[in-house]
């Protein structure tokens, strides 16, 4: 799985700077249609272009590749690691907590 997870690396940063480009075209439009310039031009272009609909389908395609990026970069789980407290620490607290 980690064979997979690392080139995916680079299109994942390439979805996440995407959707902050779509977002800030958002931005644009919104505040051009609310201020009144370009009188409904920005309008058009946002629906021709399909921006509504690539600004909820891209961040969903963002979300699963760093899903499967995280499970391909998963490590060794904690009960494998073992524990760092020795014998003096658990008997210490044992006799902190029991009086």
């Amino acid at each position: 799985m980690k064979k997979i997870a690392k080139p995916l690396m680079a299109l994942a940063a390439l979805v996440l700077f995407g959707t902050c480009l779509v977002t800030v075209f958002d931005l644009v439009e919104v505040l051009m249609t609310s201020v009144g310039l370009a009188d409904g031009g920005p309008s058009s272009y946002y629906q021709n272009l399909n921006i509504p609909i690539i600004s909820v389908a891209l961040p969903i395609v963002g979300m699963i590749l760093f899903a499967t990026i995280l499970l391909g970069l998963r490590g060794r789980p904690a009960d494998a690691a073992g524990s760092s407290a020795t014998k003096r620490d658990i008997y210490l607290s044992i006799r902190i907590i029991g009086g």
